[in-house]
């Protein structure tokens, strides 16, 4: 037989039924703050989920379009395709000025710059793409790096030397220790100072495994010591 249950038991409300009940009260009396809250909750949603979709799209969008321009100019080699590329890259930065193909286009176009010698173009686009790239990309020690190739080809070796101190300074700078090295001794030897690039191509010698970049700076050495 099972267990009787005593008359306070009986009479005691259901304690689930008494939730329900204070909750349907609840909802009653502050069913309007309950619905504009729910309205607020699925609109924040809705402009999260909208958002999203618009940056993918974005970013989907620019990344063809580099890609694109990336392969010409890799079919057509330099300098044949530079010219064209050059106008597609401002093109694109301009369309999507905060894609990532964006920031990428910025560097891209002060190589080309670069290559062909047009050396402010070079500078403004490598201080671009600076201001816009994350602090943590490999290309940011390499856009330092190159930063300061145009200031020494500038032989503004002052700003050049400091380019450089600011690429050994990157969080990726331990990946291209060698390159900062031997672009810094480089500076110092067109200033003159054989002593103080010998110093950095010391420096550099012991960071690169390379047979041929080791032989060259075993060379330098030599020369200047």
């Amino acid at each position: 037989m099972g267990k009787k249950m005593d008359k306070k038991q009986i009479n005691e409300p259901d304690k689930l039924q008494l939730l329900f009940l204070s909750a349907r009260t609840f909802t009653e009396k502050h069913k309007n703050r309950i619905y504009a809250g729910t309205g607020i909750f699925f609109f924040i949603w809705m402009l999260i989920g909208g958002w999203y979709l618009y940056r993918h799209n974005y970013e989907k969008s620019a990344g063809k379009i580099y890609l694109k321009i990336f392969e010409t100019v890799q079919k057509a080699g330099s300098p044949d395709g530079d010219q064209a590329a050059i106008k597609e890259y401002k093109d694109l930065i301009t369309q999507y000025p905060q894609s990532r193909a964006a920031v990428v286009a910025r560097y891209r176009l002060g190589n080309l710059y670069f290559s062909r010698h047009e050396i402010d173009g070079a500078i403004l686009a490598y201080k671009d793409f600076l201001n816009e790239s994350p602090a943590d990309s490999d290309l940011v020690t390499l856009a330092y790096n190159a930063l300061g190739a145009c200031h020494e080809a500038k032989k503004d070796f002052k700003e050049a030397l400091e380019s450089l101190e600011n690429a050994m300074k990157t969080s990726t700078a331990s990946s291209f220790e060698a390159l900062n090295y031997i672009s810094i001794a480089r500076v110092h030897e067109a200033m003159n100072s054989p002593e103080r690039a010998v110093e950095f191509y010391r420096k550099a010698l012991g960071k690169t495994t390379d047979p041929l970049t080791t032989l060259y700076l075993k060379r330098k050495i030599s020369i200047l010591g």
